[in-house]
């Protein structure tokens, strides 16, 4: 008798192996599968983030260079000013040529969208 039990416990824990065994290889299928699509996904999110990044550093030196050209502007006028009305106006204009490129600046970057945001890797 012992060894009928001794038997189909045997059995009983071979069968519970296969089953685990197979069990197993469906979750490393649908893991591998997981990785797969996460690797995808990292691909697609890294185009993604570069084309991101370089729309928005050009939207940077967009402003930059508005700046740049105003406060060129308003350096001559200064120059050339004579009177304190003169030199008002030029400060004046240079403060409407900022805010006027930071109003397209934050247009542009509110146009663009949210930045991508990178997938979670699979466990």
């Amino acid at each position: 008798m012992l060894n009928k039990k001794r038997l189909v416990s045997l059995g009983l824990a071979s069968l519970l192996v296969t089953g685990l065994s197979a069990t197993s290889a469906l979750a490393d299928t649908q893991d591998a599968a997981a990785k797969a699509a996460w690797r995808t996904q990292i691909t697609s999110f890294k185009a993604a983030n570069a084309t991101y990044k370089s729309a928005k550093e050009a939207i940077k030196a967009t402003f930059q260079a508005s700046k740049a050209s105003a406060a060129s502007t308003r350096d001559a006028a200064l120059a050339s000013a004579t009177t304190d009305e003169q030199r008002e106006a030029a400060r004046t204009a240079f403060k409407q040529a900022v805010t006027q490129a930071k109003s397209v600046r934050d247009a542009a970057i509110a146009q663009l969208g949210a930045k991508p945001v990178k997938p979670v890797r699979p466990s």
